[in-house]
């Protein structure tokens, strides 16, 4: 030990005091400049490769450059790098990753050397190209911050409920209850220099987040920043999931799956809910590269910071991302992915949080909704094994807490947000269960009992529904709820038609009761459908909201001439008819409503029919507009569609264009409305094609 020390000190050179540059750039008479004190490499070697040695060591230059010289060097750098994962790997450390950390090959100090596990530096020059492509996106993703006087603006904005949501996707709620979120200048701030692309994705899909829950009035009063904002929100998200969240080469790491499920997140809240669902099932497969279901011991896995290991759950994350692989499925009729079977059953034993509990619970029960058979449908006894089983989820919380939350108390705006979201979470899985007997009928009431849960169920969402969108009326944020009134609204709607089509043999029916609640409950739908195509108006480009509010304002208009004494029967055609949302049909005496790429509900007033209705002829458009002003206008009992049950259906054949302007062009939004609407009339649909002994009829 002693005789190396002493050579290597003999190897030392005396420089002259202040020297630091290397023996390149003195040959090369630049300046030798390093990033920081911490790297051992200059900025003019690491751009050309080039060996950094300082003047305190000899020079030695390769002797030789032929072919078989360089293809050694790099055969041992490789095998360098591969050695150094392989020990990370099987220790489980932590590795950090600074992209512009150079190698440590060269230029190193001797009063300070590297311990054997230390991982600040990237292990060789192999990742030197690597390293520069990293600069690259970082100075990318860093471009799209931000100024500072805008940042100043932004953090002065009222968000609404959007703040605290992207602080608990990751966090179980045993470590954030009683715990303050942090303020936006706290949270919307860079990582530090040199700090891995994915650290500074997730910070400008905080920001991304954090911008979807702005007031429209709060920034309608800005002036010229209100494009401002609209640019740093798309841009921030868009730079984020184009150089990060997509790239596998980033992305496997525990920050990695963190950021794709904020994506998935902005973009369930902002209505794209196919998108969510490919953004889920991309976490889901970095998850299961990294071994998440084996826990934090998992060789696989990967840390970029130390924060993320401390707080990380790797089964809660597991759970985190069934939980929204189901709910996207149950909303756009897709069938549920097997990732419970690749990351285990869902606990609820154990966890001490009664919400999370529930929320267990409720993942259990959509999984089981998902995965119904059409033979299961027909069986009762398991739709009411379901729920019971819901039964039990409601019962882990008090009953004070199912009260819907007013969001008046800033103090109780995040554990009110997370209630309201598991309520409606709740009431929706009730409706889904209970959807498919919307259309069944039978002598001896044995529907009934689903019948009037689904609607139950729908009114909860509604009420639940227009405190939600009044106390936060952000136009970007949380559209799924939008989706949920919606089937909501349908369910109400079918019912009451129903409930005023019974014949006298069925008037002992349970379901009659309807006609005491209607007058609160259509005005509940009224006011949903009014919020809805206020979004639309107020945006100008909203595909979803224009189409939502088209359909909901002709289901109103069917509603109220059935609770004037109109008798409808209904058919389904399965065409695809392009953009139509309603119209005549046989001779004007039938009323069709479209549901876009999906197919045509047709309601014909008089007889009782249960045929599949293959071809309806287009006569004519029904302007929902018009439609409206004819609810509004006239009492229930005076609707003029509903004086003369044997008369053709007027309307106008030629209407005004629509105050609201219609823009097609986005594919995306049509997507995810054809998923909305495929789910929602399959599930009533399944329900009705099933015969039993009572020889059910369909009808409305």
């Amino acid at each position: 030990m002693l005789s190396t020390r002493l050579e290597s000190d003999s190897r030392r050179r005396k420089v002259r005091k202040g020297t630091q540059s290397c023996w390149e750039c003195k040959r090369r008479k630049v300046r030798c400049i390093f990033s920081s004190a911490e790297h051992a490499i200059c900025n003019n070697c690491r751009r050309r490769g080039t060996a950094c040695i300082g003047q305190e060591l000899p020079d030695e230059r390769p002797l030789s450059s032929s072919a078989e010289a360089v293809e050694l060097k790099a055969r041992l750098q490789r095998l360098e790098a591969f050695l150094e994962q392989s020990i990370h790997n099987a220790r489980g450390e932590v590795i950090v990753e600074p992209p512009s950390s150079g190698a440590p090959t060269g230029r190193q100090d001797a009063q300070n050397p590297t311990p054997p596990g230390d991982t600040s530096t990237a292990p060789s020059q192999v990742s030197e190209r690597s390293a520069r492509k990293y600069d690259d996106v970082s100075r990318e993703l860093i471009a799209a911050w931000p100024s500072e006087n805008d940042l100043d603006t932004i953090c002065g904005l009222p968000v609404g409920l959007s703040t605290p949501l992207y602080w608990a996707i990751c966090t179980p709620y045993s470590g954030i209850t009683g715990v303050e979120p942090p303020l936006p200048r706290e949270m919307l701030q860079l990582p530090p220099p040199g700090s891995h692309p994915v650290l500074i994705a997730r910070k400008l899909l905080v920001l991304g987040t954090f911008l979807q829950g702005v007031l429209p009035s709060t920034i309608r009063s800005l002036g010229s920043f209100e494009k401002t904002y609209r640019d740093i929100m798309t841009r921030v998200f868009d730079r984020a999931t184009r150089l990060v969240t997509t790239n596998d080469e980033l992305t496997g790491s525990a920050e990695g799956i963190e950021c794709i499920m904020m994506e998935a997140m902005y973009q369930n809240y902002a209505g794209n809910l196919h998108r969510a669902w490919q953004a889920t099932c991309r976490a889901a497969a970095v998850a299961q590269m990294l071994g998440l279901h084996r826990g934090l011991s998992s060789p696989s896995m990967k840390f970029l910071e130390s924060e993320t290991r401390a707080r990380f759950r790797p089964e809660y994350i597991c759970f985190r991302l069934v939980q929204m692989d189901r709910y996207l499925s149950l909303m756009l009729g897709l069938p549920q992915s097997s990732l419970e079977s690749r990351f285990g059953t869902i606990k609820v034993a154990g966890v001490e949080h009664p919400m999370e509990r529930m929320e267990r619970i409720h993942c259990t029960i959509a999984g089981r909704i998902l995965s119904r058979t059409d033979v299961e449908i027909n069986d009762l006894a398991k739709v009411y094994e379901i729920d019971k089983l819901i039964q039990e989820a409601a019962a882990e919380m008090p009953p004070q807490w199912w009260l819907v939350p007013r969001f008046s108390d800033s103090a109780e705006l995040l554990p009110d947000t997370m209630r309201i979201m598991d309520q409606f979470t709740h009431h929706h899985l009730l409706v889904r269960l209970h959807l498919p007997y919307m259309l069944r009928s039978s002598s001896d009431h044995l529907y009934d009992h689903c019948k009037i849960t689904a609607l139950n169920a729908s009114r909860e969402i509604l009420s639940r529904f227009i405190i939600f969108r009044t106390s936060n009326p952000a136009h970007f944020y949380c559209r799924g709820t939008d989706f949920l009134a919606f089937v909501a609204t349908t369910v109400m709607c079918l019912a009451h038609i129903d409930s005023r089509n019974k014949t006298p043999t069925n008037l002992g029916s349970p379901i009659m009761f309807l006609a005491h609640s209607r007058p609160a409950d259509r005005g509940m739908m009224e006011r949903t459908a009014e919020i809805i195509e206020s979004m639309a108006n107020a945006s100008g480009t909203d595909p979803i909201a224009t189409k939502l509010t088209r359909i909901l304002r002709h289901l109103l208009v069917i509603e109220a001439n059935a609770a004037s004494g109109t008798v409808y029967s209904t058919s389904s055609c399965n065409a695809d008819e392009g953009e139509h949302d309603g119209g005549l049909a046989q001779e004007g005496k039938g009323l069709r409503i479209h549901i876009p790429y999906f197919g045509t509900i047709h309601f014909e007033k008089g007889a009782i029919s249960k045929s599949a209705q293959t071809e309806v002829e287009n006569t004519g458009f029904i302007d929902p507009h018009q439609l409206a002003e004819q609810v509004d206008q006239h009492p229930t009992s005076h609707y003029p569609l509903a004086s003369h049950m044997n008369d053709p259906i007027q309307f106008d054949q030629t209407l005004p264009e629509l105050p609201i302007p219609l823009d097609f062009s986005h594919a995306d939004e049509n997507w995810d409305l054809q998923g909305i609407d495929i789910a929602l009339f399959d599930s009533l649909f399944r329900g009705t094609g099933i015969d039993d002994d009572n020889q059910q009829t369909w009808i409305l």
